[in-house]
């Protein structure tokens, strides 16, 4: 519910350091045309089904519309979320919000109106072809540690809002008289909807009382692989014939990008550490001096990158997830990660449920060491030491 902010409410979130929500309120109410668009998507959807057509033989501009509406709606609910939550948590600042919850919101919102207007094109026009590469990526998610619980209200609340959804759409597929070589594709849409729903319900148990920040971690990443999992879940039964890409092929595009290098115009050197606690660590001298030292150190960037981007691939396609544990404890502060599928990384062979991080470090260059880079494989737990591992540098631990 909209609402204009009292002035002590506007005093109270200047005291929080929130900012307005007006940017937001205004991309929420825009937004209401997603559900319109969403129903009228379903109700397509039920007409094809009721024709007895096979999913995979719906007209390719159909397919767009279901693919777009999509995307447009699971953003558009999980921004939405975020503010609901928000002034549920703290009503007395209905109208602004803390800066993380701005910027993830955001960068929700300013997706949705690109896959608006293609469904809505594609509604429209008969011979409309997409644009877009697709499957497409969630946006990327903004770093804050801890998540903020009302983060994790929302995150938990929108897996619950598309789910429903999600299950609608799935029921189309499970229909008789599919030929054997569908059943299969059938079979792994399933599964990508058990783990999807397996990821929030679990999620859903851990989030009671006072958490401890590992908990806050774990909860945070079972939810963010739910509603990964329910967005290209989405796409992958709007336009089936997705399940038959090759994600091989895709790689190898990756892996021929150029590699941005430290020398660089635009280049990150945050680029190796767990993404949810950079935030910390820029806020820190002593880390941003280990990370200048550690690229300054590093004989061959361009083969650390590279095992960077092996990891980043498997995690793009499934072989691998965050174990949910946070960051390995030594600069720099590389996720772990736990195997999913077989997989070969930085020349390491994983096998599933096992943990690693990517290591990398020149701390032991001054006693004639090589410079570091390995696929670590261990039992990682949750720890608050921390170490610099800066060779040029007496202060290694905290």
């Amino acid at each position: 519910m909209e609402s204009q902010p009292r002035f002590f409410g506007r005093l109270l979130a200047l005291i929080h350091g929130e900012v307005s929500a007006a940017e937001l309120e205004a991309y929420r109410k825009a937004g209401r045309a997603v559900y319109e668009l969403l129903q009228r998507t379903e109700d397509h959807r039920l007409e094809h089904k009721v024709k007895g057509d096979n999913p995979w033989g719906v007209d390719p501009v159909h397919q767009a519309m279901f693919l777009c509406a999509w995307n447009a709606f699971l953003l558009q609910t999980l921004g939405d979320k975020l503010l609901e939550a928000d002034y549920a948590a703290d009503p007395s600042t209905v109208g602004f919000v803390p800066p993380v919850t701005q910027q993830q919101a955001m960068a929700l919102y300013t997706q949705v109106e690109p896959w608006l207007s293609r469904a809505i094109q594609a509604e429209s026009n008969p011979a409309y072809r997409l644009d877009r590469s697709v499957p497409a990526e969630l946006p990327a998610w903004v770093a804050a540690e801890p998540c903020p619980r009302p983060h994790l209200e929302a995150m938990l609340a929108a897996t619950r809002a598309v789910r429903t959804h999600a299950e609608a759409a799935l029921a189309v597929f499970e229909q008789d008289g599919l030929p054997p070589e569908r059943q299969a594709d059938v079979q792994r849409l399933r599964q990508i909807f058990s783990e999807a729903l397996s990821k929030s319900e679990y999620a859903q148990g851990l989030l009671t009382g006072q958490m401890p920040q590992s908990i806050h971690e774990v909860i945070e990443t079972h939810l963010r692989t739910a509603l990964e999992g329910y967005y290209r879940l989405g796409q992958l039964l709007a336009m089936p014939e997705l399940l038959a890409a090759k994600p091989d092929s895709r790689r190898e595009r990756s892996a021929k990008a150029r590699t941005v290098l430290p020398t660089d115009p635009g280049f990150d050197p945050w680029v190796l550490t767990d993404p949810r606690s950079v935030g910390r660590w820029k806020a820190d001298p002593k880390a941003r001096k280990a990370i200048q030292n550690l690229w300054a150190s590093d004989p061959d960037p361009e083969r650390t990158l590279a095992i960077q981007g092996e990891i980043q691939q498997a995690l793009l396609y499934g072989d691998i997830e965050h174990a949910g544990i946070g960051h390995y404890y030594c600069c720099p502060w590389s996720a772990v990660f736990e195997v999913k599928r077989p997989v070969t990384l930085g020349g390491v062979r994983l096998q599933p449920r096992q943990q690693f991080a990517y290591d990398v470090s020149a701390e032991g260059m001054t006693e004639g060491e090589p410079f570091k880079r390995e696929v670590m494989i261990g039992d990682f737990r949750p720890t608050s030491e921390v170490d610099y591992c800066d060779p040029r540098s007496s202060d290694h631990r905290d």
